[in-house]
């Protein structure tokens, strides 16, 4: 109360000159201005309504001794406050420097306030200034309630109760904090203000936060666990649902579903919790072409799915391994594939390794010379046998 006492003695002081009536906007009180002549035809053809006689003071003209009774102001007294303010017009033949005129020595043009009290000292009279205590010459009011802008607590939202509950400025109808005292920063534009946004770098409007922990879960790491976990790999999310703990991997990605993050999963896209990888070659067994043999190239010349590494038949594709004699070639590129041969000759080239090629043994010289002797006896024998029982 003191205070806005003081301001208004300042204001009755500085921004109030003590004039009462000033319709020429001369800065010269009306009881001060030499009176008129009344007998002058001009003169008394200004008829005060009030009254019904003419204007007797000089005051009421906007400059009687140069002009006479000629230029009457009153029109430009709008509230009838003994201030004018507004524009007039000359003749183009008067001997002036203006045409057109303004006068504006009432600080609340169309508002009736004779004392023409200002408390903020910026040429609004307090009887039509949107902030009394504010100085605002523009007197914006962007939300069109009482207040102006400068001391609207909610500049850009109609706020008649004017109602600040936390003090911070901004009032309740507009405050991004209500109830917490802040200074309105709201860096992700979610209309919550960085101290009270359970996601202050991230829009979240709906605040939601599923596991109550305070952050929300728009930025949680852990949105169903209260507990996040460390967080080794700082992706921003906690041991406790991070699917790659000691990777970072922000987007989480797990395109084969198997709880394994694709950014650690050894076969993103095979589904295989256990990431098993029997070879250590960082290619998972789900999807290794040679999960026995450590083969990071994954190269597969024939393309049959099995790797060059451990395919039996690397020349030919077919994903049957299988090697039923044991001898490093595979039962489907094997010319002998029940006998052991590692060395694959076929003399005659009937697609038939030696070892098991029956017509090769019976048929020529040349060939069965090829063939080891006990082999050769162990196929000849038996039809030896058979020709001294008949």
């Amino acid at each position: 109360m003191i205070t806005l006492l003081l301001t208004l003695a300042r204001a009755a002081e500085e921004c109030h000159d003590g004039v009462l009536q000033d319709v020429n906007c001369n800065n010269v009180d009306a009881a001060d201005e030499g009176a008129v002549d009344l007998s002058d035809p001009t003169c008394a053809a200004n008829i005060d309504p009030n009254t019904g006689e003419a204007y007797p003071n000089a005051d009421y003209y906007y400059d009687y001794y140069s002009f006479g009774c000629s230029y009457l102001l009153v029109d430009l007294d709008v509230d009838g406050d003994g201030f004018a303010a507004g524009t007039m017009d000359f003749p183009e033949d008067v001997e002036y420097p203006d045409i057109t005129v303004t006068l504006a020595c009432d600080n609340c043009a169309t508002t009736y306030n004779p004392d023409q009290v200002d408390t903020d000292c910026d040429g609004v009279g307090d009887a039509c200034d949107d902030c009394v205590s504010v100085e605002n010459h523009e007197q914006t009011n962007s939300d069109t309630d009482e207040f102006g802008d400068e001391c609207d607590v909610c500049p850009f939202v109609a706020d008649p109760e004017q109602i600040d509950s936390d003090g911070d400025g901004a009032g309740d109808e507009c405050d991004n904090c209500n109830g917490f005292e802040n200074n309105q920063d709201d860096l992700d534009a979610d209309g919550h203000g960085d101290d009270c946004d359970n996601c202050p770098n991230v829009g979240n409007a709906d605040q939601a936060d599923a596991d109550a922990d305070g952050v929300g879960d728009a930025c949680d790491g852990c949105p169903s666990d209260p507990d996040n976990g460390d967080d080794p790999d700082y992706d921003g999310f906690g041991d406790n649902c991070d699917n790659c703990v000691d990777v970072y991997n922000r987007d989480q990605l797990d395109s084969d579903a198997d709880g394994l993050g694709d950014e650690c999963d050894l076969c993103p896209l095979d589904l295989d919790a256990t990431n098993a990888d029997a070879d250590l070659d960082n290619v998972g067994d789900a999807c290794d072409i040679c999960p026995s043999v450590a083969d990071p190239g994954q190269l597969d010349a024939d393309e049959d799915g099995v790797g060059d590494l451990c395919d039996l038949c690397p020349e030919l594709a077919v994903a049957d391994n299988s090697d039923s004699d044991g001898d490093g070639v595979g039962d489907a590129c094997d010319v002998c594939p029940l006998v052991a041969d590692s060395d694959q000759l076929d003399s005659d080239a009937d697609g038939k390794g030696d070892l098991c090629d029956f017509d090769a043994l019976v048929g020529g010289a040349a060939t069965c010379a090829a063939v080891p002797a006990p082999l050769l006896l162990g196929l000849v024998a038996p039809l030896l046998l058979v020709r001294r029982r008949r």
